[in-house]
């Protein structure tokens, strides 16, 4: 992009259940200067202290003001800018329970518009971080607020204009901002899922100018897209932002959010794409995104290598040769060596630095490690030769994990492709020693208990490993969701392979799970389903309605 005036921005996600430490938001300050950026939004839904609001972040390992004021002043130190991001509509269900707010949210995640008490809360928000952080921006959130108006607030108000209702709140938000001298950023979506009930059109969207004129001057719009890529939607979607009369920001994504492992190469080709037609729209200001969706579970530095490529891509360099050559030169592994975390998700396809177009979001690695080894609804993702790839895909990742810098992140990955190696088709296997023992041949599954007496060690061989990572980078909060998840799955194993014994031995005649015929999860049986579908912890363990 060749941009030298603009804030090339990471935002980290400190919402989803991972909130960083310190120490290693400092290291992370260090890495992305490194890398060229100038500005950092830690994206902070209720994971913050507000004075007097004592169920605000309350259990969640929320920063407190103090925190928040050392990493601005260390940002400083080193060139960042760190830039508050916050909620100020949707996006806040882990407030929603606690008796001082529930009586004030529409529905869901969202705040209930018009309501003096939700203005009074956003006020205190807004003191917070002008209290803690320099910068003139702020990004105020207001994404992904599908039912706004369609809760409490028809329930008190009876049905009006959807975008009215977004548009009033906004004014509102703004003029707080405004009253704290802050600019603030919003992401763009809900305008055009409230005019034409989708986002991501690869077609131009009209707004009235009635419309355009109610938005408020003073704030920025920001179009998001981790997923497009193919230049027609993102010519469509940045035409359809010029009609606003606000500045426009671009989000693209460094894909941590999916599992354990990243997907670098899905970031590497939607920001290929994407980044030069930001330039060519004028868009001086990008955000590269990194959730956290359902657990956090990818070390953040296991994206290295696509905000790095990312924040070459906005200088205008686009040679992958000079790229690794540089990543080299700042973190002394060759792209290729760092791509090498990727592979726990490369099952079905296999991209390379230099051809990693045609890939998708898949997160076997996540999907196929809490996939249940009876129910086994994704036991129609197998392959024939994916377990074989896990053991592959250990061996060489093994030799990393006495790197100084990322030896931790590789150590984690290569236990969970020594679980998957075993896990991988360990539902189909299941199955068919149970259909031989119905058939009078009992060493397939002998064999089989053998393989399930063995997995749970292993499982938490990945676990211990998986905490060294998650307490060298995070506070402790958070983490008691993974003990919940990991250690449930660890006593899953052990429950089924006890149940396989009793079968062995006559105790037990049949196992009901395993008489059910397993039926394709998806529209297209031939169709392998993306991160995105299957990165919910709850839906890849059980089809059952009682557990979250």
């Amino acid at each position: 992009m060749k941009n030298s005036e603009g804030k090339l921005c990471v935002m980290l996600d400190c919402s989803r259940d991972a909130v960083p430490n310190l120490h290693f938001l400092k290291t992370f300050i260090d890495d992305i200067a490194k890398m060229g950026y100038n500005s950092l939004m830690l994206y902070t839904e209720d994971t913050y202290k507000i004075e007097g609001e004592d169920y605000f972040g309350y259990l969640r390992g929320a920063f407190t003001a103090g925190e928040m004021k050392e990493i601005n002043a260390y940002g400083k130190t080193k060139g960042i800018e760190l830039i508050p991001c916050i909620q100020t509509l949707a996006h806040l269900g882990c407030l929603a329970p606690w008796y001082p707010y529930s009586e004030f949210f529409d529905c869901n995640d969202i705040l209930l518009v018009g309501d003096d008490r939700t203005y009074a809360l956003i006020d205190k928000m807004f003191k917070t971080m002008r209290d803690c952080f320099d910068s003139e921006y702020i990004n105020i959130g207001m994404d992904e607020a599908h039912f706004v108006g369609l809760g409490k607030y028809l329930a008190k108000n009876g049905y009006k204009n959807r975008l009215d209702i977004l548009l009033g709140h906004l004014k509102k938000v703004c003029e707080i901002a405004e009253k704290y001298n802050f600019k603030p950023v919003m992401w763009s979506d809900m305008f055009f899922s409230l005019v034409k009930a989708s986002y991501r059109s690869d077609e131009f969207v009209e707004f009235s100018e009635e419309d355009l004129e109610k938005v408020p001057e003073n704030v920025s719009l920001c179009y998001w897209d981790y997923y497009s890529k193919d230049e027609k939607t993102y010519d469509a979607m940045l035409s359809s932002h010029k009609q606003f009369r606000n500045e426009v920001w671009f989000a693209g994504g460094c894909w941590c959010w999916s599992g354990f492992a990243p997907n670098n190469f899905q970031s590497f080709e939607a920001n290929t794409v994407s980044l030069p037609i930001a330039e060519k729209y004028g868009i001086k200001n990008v955000i590269m995104t990194m959730w956290g969706d359902n657990g956090h579970e990818a070390s953040k530095r296991s994206t290295y290598p696509s905000l790095f490529h990312a924040a070459m891509l906005y200088k205008g360099i686009t040679d992958i040769k000079k790229i690794d050559e540089k990543f080299t030169e700042i973190f002394g592994l060759t792209m290729e060596e760092a791509l090498a975390m990727d592979k726990p998700n490369l099952i079905y396809q296999q991209p390379t630095l230099g051809n990693f177009t045609g890939t998708l979001p898949f997160n076997p690695c996540k999907f196929m490690l809490y996939n249940d080894c009876f129910l086994g609804w994704h036991d129609a993702n197998v392959t024939k030769d994916g377990a074989e790839k896990y053991k592959k895909y250990a061996e060489e990742l093994k030799k990393y994990v006495k790197n100084e810098k990322f030896g931790y992140v590789y150590d984690v990955l290569y236990k969970l492709c020594l679980v998957l190696s075993d896990k991988f088709d360990l539902g189909i296997k299941t199955r068919a020693a149970y259909k031989a023992f119905k058939a009078g041949d009992r060493k397939e599954l002998e064999n089989l208990i053998a393989v399930y007496e063995a997995l749970p060690e292993k499982v938490e061989a990945f676990y211990l490993a998986f905490r060294k990572q998650w307490f060298y980078e995070n506070k402790g909060c958070g983490f008691e969701v993974h003990d919940a998840r990991i250690g449930g799955l660890i006593l899953r194993i052990k429950d089924c392979t006890v149940r396989l014994k009793e079968l062995l031995d006559g105790k037990i005649d049949t196992i009901d799970e395993l008489e059910l015929e397993i039926l394709p999860p998806y529209n297209d049986p031939e169709k392998f389903g993306s991160g995105e579908n299957f990165n919910f912890y709850m839906r890849n363990y059980t089809t059952g309605q009682n557990f979250v």
